[in-house]
């Protein structure tokens, strides 16, 4: 069971829930301060079981005293998965991010490509991660132009009207 408040992650399964992520990332709770955790957040983001799938949030501050997480939305009593990801797998998002958007073309020809990329992939992949992820953008539509920029991915979402996620990627092609 999800115990929380706004932004504020307070207990998972009935403990405190910065106790139960450090344990299950492996992380030492006693000594993690905000760099560690943002880190650690990225790579291992807490998965929200919702009615139209998952919602990701990465956990990127934490209350010491508290014990709490915060980390976006979540509602009270939502079912909660700790997730692992990696630049691959970031990269993984990205070939699938264009092959739906270039899909919803119904076989008509690109003509140009944009991106809404969440700052967050940029802190996963690194440069060299984001130079591959340029590429593989460009290699889905070869000649296309492509443009875009750092947002949050939701500002342009595919379905639904409200929603939060980290580390997301939403790309538009137009014909």
């Amino acid at each position: 069971m999800t115990e929380s408040r706004g932004e504020r992650v307070l207990s998972l399964d009935d403990e405190p829930a910065l106790d139960v992520y450090a344990r299950r990332t492996g992380a030492d709770a006693t000594v993690l301060d905000a760099d560690e955790l943002r880190r650690i957040g990225l790579h291992y983001p807490l998965g929200l079981t919702r009615p139209g799938g998952e919602d990701i949030r990465a956990a990127l501050g934490a209350d010491l005293d508290e014990r709490s997480l915060m980390c976006g939305d979540v509602p009270q009593g939502t079912l909660i998965s700790i997730m692992e990801g990696d630049a691959e797998s970031v990269l993984a998002g990205t070939v699938d991010a264009c092959d739906a958007a270039l899909g919803m073309l119904e076989g008509h020809a690109p003509r140009g490509i944009i991106a809404f990329d969440c700052v967050a992939r940029r802190t996963i992949l690194g440069d060299e991660g984001l130079a591959r992820e340029v590429e593989l953008i460009a290699e889905r539509a070869p000649g296309v132009p492509v443009g875009g920029f750092y947002t949050y991915g939701e500002i342009a979402r595919t379905r639904g009207s409200r929603g939060v996620h980290n580390a997301s990627l939403v790309v538009l092609a137009f014909a």
